[in-house]
């Protein structure tokens, strides 16, 4: 792609995303892994000493955005992130399709990579950062290049577990062009794509953190078990995958036309493999499918192309009218949420009550699910976890969030119940805020005293002392009112 062209669509990419500029924080998954990021910053352990169950490459990027700045260079990396992608998609069509139409692959990508709410299409996700080698590595497969191409496989799967998708994708394909003779491809595929897991694996045992990665990496079967409700999983696909696509008609249906005509290639069995990767889990989150948006954008770009040379009215509408659409709504957010009936918590009223009544120096605990409290905050982590749901079982997206009747007890981690209570006696974090009584993030249907072993820590450790927001602050008394129980190190 020339310099020109090149420049153009990073001007694109800016514009479309330029509200992430503004708001330091746009969703719950950002603000865990920039907690999470800065937790490791200042030397606690990943897994170990600060938990989520996403693969490690999310927060060692969150680490080094907070390191060198914070939130706003973060989403500037993410917006260099995206363009870069398309440059990589122009660069598959330009060498395996129409060079005419490779333009319209990064232009497509960069439109359609935004047209979904803010939370999914604007945030650093892992989905968007995990593009990036991804496309990759089809450039270089495509190159006859399998070590390389298994590698950066690896590296994408360290982003998200997802792109492992790739392997089969890149096993059958080789087996189909090189027959007798594919042995040696495929070995490398799988060589190259042990290196950054094993380079992973090395870095998480040398800080000690590696058995608590195994351990929260098998949690993942569990999440996914969680959300395979088939009446379920059936209803979310329709309402999220529908909003998905109709928000990118242009680029499904010029897929969908692209497949018809080409029937079986190499594009469309990656679209394959895409559509199977969003399936996993069965909760179709809207930046789900940015997986699927890059094979889509390479198959659409002839059909593209012709709609600019035939009608260029059309093209521009079906891409301008979706992209403005979702960049006016990711500037007006809050009113935006308010319309829709779930207007996001006024987190910053309690910090302005902690800041009011302490340090930025004191840690704090959240019985809830609301990690965009400890990132506004700003405190140390008094408790490894960044959301309780480990020790609730509530699951995101499944009727164990959004229904108050249903029981999500077998969902629990019991482990993390010890994890739990050996953190606030050893860090005893000065604050412990309760979530429940104001329902803040679904958590009205767990009180503390639905559970023993903390509300035995609430009445002996601590006194409640403001409610702000729905939400019970306690702070920690200076001596406990119960006697001290023997614990095992963890």
């Amino acid at each position: 792609m020339k310099r020109r062209a090149a420049l153009a669509l990073l001007a694109l990419c800016t514009l479309l995303r330029i509200v992430s500029l503004f708001r330091p924080c746009l969703s719950d998954d950002e603000a865990t892994y920039a907690v999470v990021g800065r937790e490791m910053l200042h030397g606690q352990v990943l897994y170990r000493d600060v938990v989520d169950h996403k693969p490690p490459a999310i927060y060692v990027t969150n680490e080094v955005a907070q390191a060198l700045g914070g939130q706003l260079v973060l989403h500037l990396l993410l917006i260099v992130v995206v363009w870069a992608t398309g440059l990589l998609l122009a660069r598959i069509v330009r060498r395996h399709g129409d060079p005419r139409a490779a333009i319209f692959a990064a232009v497509l990508w960069s439109v359609f990579s935004t047209t979904l709410v803010d939370v999914d299409a604007l945030a650093a996700n892992c989905e968007l950062f995990m593009m990036l080698p991804l496309v990759a590595s089809v450039v270089v497969f495509r190159d006859d290049r399998p070590l390389l191409a298994g590698v950066l496989v690896g590296v994408a799967a360290l982003y998200k577990y997802q792109a492992g998708i790739q392997l089969p994708l890149y096993a059958g394909a080789w087996i189909w062009k090189y027959r007798s003779r594919s042995i040696p491809g495929l070995i490398a595929i799988g060589v190259g794509f042990a290196i950054p897991i094993a380079l992973a694996a090395l870095w998480l045992a040398r800080a000690g953190g590696l058995d608590a990665a195994l351990f929260w990496f098998k949690f993942n079967f569990g999440y996914i078990d969680a959300g395979s409700s088939k009446s379920e999983m059936i209803v979310r696909a329709l309402v999220r995958g529908g909003f998905a696509i109709g928000a990118a008609l242009l680029l499904y249906v010029s897929g969908a036309i692209a497949v018809a005509r080409r029937r079986w290639s190499f594009d469309v069995a990656w679209l394959a493999a895409s559509v199977a990767a969003v399936l996993v889990g069965g909760r179709f989150f809207g930046h789900y499918f940015h997986q699927v948006t890059a094979p889509l954008a390479v198959l659409a770009a002839p059909i593209a192309m012709s709609l600019w040379e035939k009608r260029r009215a059309l093209l521009i509408a079906g891409c301008a009218i979706p992209a403005c659409a979702f960049l006016v709504l990711g500037a007006i957010h809050d009113q935006m949420m308010r319309w829709a009936g779930e207007p996001d918590p006024d987190y910053g009223q309690v910090v302005a009550w902690l800041d009011a009544h302490s340090t930025r120096a004191d840690s704090l605990c959240i019985w809830g699910n609301s990690p965009v409290l400890y990132f506004e905050a700003d405190r140390p982590l008094g408790c490894r976890f960044v959301f309780a749901n480990y020790l609730t079982g509530l699951s995101p997206a499944t009727a164990t969030q959004s229904d108050p009747n249903v029981d999500s007890s077998a969902n629990i981690v019991p482990e993390a119940w010890d994890m739990l209570e050996h953190d606030l006696a050893d860090r005893r974090p000065r604050w412990m805020i309760d979530a429940s009584p104001g329902d803040v993030g679904h958590y009205g249907k767990y009180a503390p005293d639905r559970f023993a072993r903390l509300a035995r820590v609430l009445a002996c450790d601590y006194r409640p002392v403001a409610d702000v927001i729905g939400m019970r602050i306690f702070e920690r008394l200076s001596s406990s009112r119960c006697p001290a129980i023997t614990r095992q190190p963890m």
